[in-house]
């Protein structure tokens, strides 16, 4: 067909503008993408087929993706961890991710009885080479299915996490996608009833390789804390074209924040962990709904990643005899969330700590056996009566890397009955590094957080031999 020159222009553009704004406005209907209209089985379907399993889709509509449990919209609002599933009810969540199958009947249960899901998660491994080794391969053939034959129709199953961040520590190539693309294939050859995913840390390179080496994934999970308000933009411009969850977010992680002159990073106090989990959850979560399917919070439950508190939505260990866990505002904001309600009593507020008046930003260092006092700002919404638990620990000196198993550091002393924001010490009388905790608690099984890294040194110019990096989840 031949047209006039200006008719061409004319044509040009308007096809133009309707790819640019045809994507914008559906971007499960991207020509690449190799997504259906509507992926995973029906109501209709499930019932014929005799299956006891509650059927999970993934449907591209008019506004974008669709995630369909039993036929009906749903919303992922979701927690990452096990315990105190009870109170996540509670307070809205109706999701759980696991990283691995190892408890996968107990914790399906238990969701069930709760009205919840479970996103099961499958755990490979973060090296390259074993993607080349036949018999690895086997055996998680194997063992998947095995899992599927297990749990495949449990009411409660919404879909299968294939790994966690293989991409983070060398796995990222396209031998692993090729694997995890033939598990998906299995998957869905066994269990056509529910999505499969597999998880990232946030990444540009792995949502490439995804698209290219792993097209039978229904979408993605993705990992970010900080950068959680760049993700969106950098899925929109890779190959990848389908949807995804956040499958990990909170407060920023421990290798994106400042660190003091000898390399500790400085955490938060909980009254800013809270301003991070409203924002990013309006701003960089709910206002995504046209390609983010929804999101578990992490860690609801207490883990030792730097520190005891840095992640945790619980402290499950307080010092003393204290002997049920205690809730942090991150579980408070999250009731906010996903309710739209706070709580009727709330955790306090803890906005700052201090040691002889500095904030850790100062890079306190003190004289061996030197006297100092620590403060800290708190208050309660609720005007309960407050009690301030102090710990001093050494820093950890065996460190996870990707969110492994790393051991709680030992702690030096603790003072468990403070009535006052303040507290008189001694430095320890050996050089090192340390770090001063506060837990202030109310009456309703609530805590606050705040902590404040400080080196001992006789000559006050400790540096770190091995500064860690502030890039990448390490």
């Amino acid at each position: 067909m031949h047209l006039a020159p200006k008719k061409q222009r004319l044509f040009v553009t308007l096809a133009l503008t309707l790819f640019i704004f045809g994507r914008a406005a559906a971007p499960c209907f991207g020509s690449d993408s190799g997504l259906l209209p509507s992926r995973g089985m029906q109501p209709a379907d499930i019932a014929a087929a005799g299956t006891t399993a509650v059927p999970v889709s993934i449907r591209c509509e008019e506004a974008g993706f669709q995630l369909y449990r039993a036929g009906e919209p749903y919303y992922i609002k979701g927690i990452g961890g096990q315990k105190h599933l009870a109170m996540a009810a509670d307070a809205g969540a109706n999701s759980i991710r696991t990283w691995n199958a190892r408890q996968a009947g107990s914790i399906l249960d238990r969701a069930q009885g709760l009205d919840m899901t479970v996103m099961v998660g499958i755990w490979l491994s973060h090296d390259p080479s074993d993607y080349r080794d036949p018999a690895y391969r086997q055996r998680k053939r194997d063992d998947l299915s095995r899992l599927l034959a297990a749990h495949r129709n449990h009411p409660a199953l919404l879909m299968w996490a294939l790994g966690n961040e293989i991409n983070l520590q060398g796995a990222d190539t396209p031998e692993a996608w090729r694997f995890v693309d033939e598990l998906a294939q299995l998957i869905k050859r066994r269990d056509p009833h529910h999505p499969v995913i597999s998880v990232i840390a946030s990444g540009r390179q792995a949502l490439e390789n995804i698209a290219a080496y792993a097209p039978t994934l229904d979408a993605v999970g993705i990992n970010a804390y900080g950068t959680l308000s760049d993700v969106r933009a950098m899925i929109d411009t890779t190959a990848y074209q389908g949807p995804y969850i956040v499958t990990e977010w909170g407060v920023n992680g421990h290798w994106e924040v400042r660190r003091t002159d000898w390399g500790r990073p400085i955490e938060p106090a909980s009254a800013k962990k809270v301003e991070y989990h409203i924002k990013r959850y309006r701003e960089n979560i709910l206002s995504n709904r046209d390609r983010c399917i929804g999101s578990y919070v992490f860690l609801w439950g207490q883990k030792q990643e730097r520190t005891p508190t840095w992640y945790s939505m619980f402290i499950e260990n307080l010092p003393g005899d204290d002997p049920l866990a205690v809730a942090c505002p991150t579980v408070d904001a999250m009731h906010f969330n996903w309710s739209g309600l706070w709580p009727a009593n709330r955790a306090p507020f803890v906005a700052a700590m201090t040691i002889n008046d500095t904030t850790a930003d100062s890079d306190i260092t003190l004289m061996p056996g030197e006297a100092f006092v620590a403060r800290v700002a708190a208050a309660d919404p609720d005007n309960d009566n407050l009690r301030y638990v102090w710990e001093l620990m050494t820093e950890p000196s065996v460190l996870g890397r990707g969110g492994s198993y790393e051991p709680r550091p030992d702690v030096l002393e603790n003072i468990t009955d403070g009535k006052r924001p303040m507290l008189e010490l001694s430095a320890p009388a050996q050089s090192g590094e340390y770090r001063l905790f506060v837990y202030v608690l109310d009456e309703n099984g609530h805590v606050g957080t705040a902590n404040v890294p400080f080196a001992v040194s006789p000559s006050h110019t400790l540096k770190a031999e091995n500064r860690h990096s502030t890039t990448g989840n390490s």
